[in-house]
């Protein structure tokens, strides 16, 4: 059973998330998201700030166990968000961006990046290492050998933009789980 996130406030906003929202419907659902204006139960949402890191932050903390995937990119950088299997989330975002929705998370289980010999994961390290008390896990995925789903992905979700597959498809792909959160 798939879950089922909904949004009640203004059409602007509702308009504005869904743009990064997989399947979000109008109406209270199994998770809504609530615009603070109106008022109400829910993930709250602030339509005048940056509604893209409050989904990210709100959904995490309200769906604890979520796993986010990530695709360095040298500009862009693809950004996903599952729980239980549910994709939920999905952006592009600049460096800054990812940054800021990598140190906000809560409740995150497991952080998917992508590497490939064309970008270096050791520039996020230090974000990720800061993550240590919100995900127990990183999994670094051979970009290569995860391409492999792509295909089934693109035709699955042919809105998305290459860089929110490639982070989909590095949730779903097999990695090397990497303990950077134990003291030496």
């Amino acid at each position: 059973m798939a879950l089922e996130l909904g949004f009640v406030g203004r059409r602007r906003c509702f308009e504005e998330a869904r743009r990064y929202v997989f399947e979000l419907a109008y109406g209270p659902r199994d998770v809504t998201i609530v615009d603070s204006a109106v008022g109400g139960a829910g993930v709250a949402l602030d339509c005048s700030g940056d509604l893209l890191l409050q989904l990210f932050l709100g959904l995490s903390s309200a769906l604890s166990g979520a796993v986010l995937g990530v695709d360095l990119g040298a500009v862009r950088n693809g950004v996903v968000m599952v729980w239980r299997g549910n994709p939920l989330l999905h952006a592009v975002v600049p460096a800054e961006g990812l940054k800021r929705i990598l140190s906000g998370v809560k409740g995150v289980s497991e952080i998917s990046v992508g590497f490939s010999p064309y970008v270096d994961p050791s520039e996020i390290l230090g974000v990720l290492k800061a993550l240590c008390g919100a995900a127990p896990r990183v999994k670094l995925v051979d970009e290569s050998k995860a391409s492999r789903g792509r295909y089934w992905l693109r035709r699955k979700y042919p809105g998305l933009a290459e860089d929110e597959i490639d982070a989909l498809s590095f949730v779903l792909a097999r990695g090397i789980a990497l303990d950077i959160c134990r003291k030496p």
